[in-house]
């Protein structure tokens, strides 16, 4: 998934945690930990997948 992808999702999540605590289903507390929660789903895969790929040495021969 694109970063973009990743931003609009996450956005799309706090939206309906903010909707659900607007309409009371939902705790302050909770949709506060939802928010957090939709951070950690949508945002840090994909970082932490970068991280890895390029964590790699890659030896660049001159002559």
């Amino acid at each position: 998934m694109s970063t973009f992808v990743r931003a609009v999702l996450w956005a799309l999540w706090c939206a309906a945690m903010a909707w659900l605590w607007r309409d009371g289903a939902l705790g302050a507390g909770m949709a506060l930990a939802g928010a957090a929660l939709g951070l950690a789903v949508f945002a840090w895969p994909g970082s932490t997948a970068r991280r890895r790929r390029t964590r790699e040495l890659r030896y660049v021969e001159i002559r």
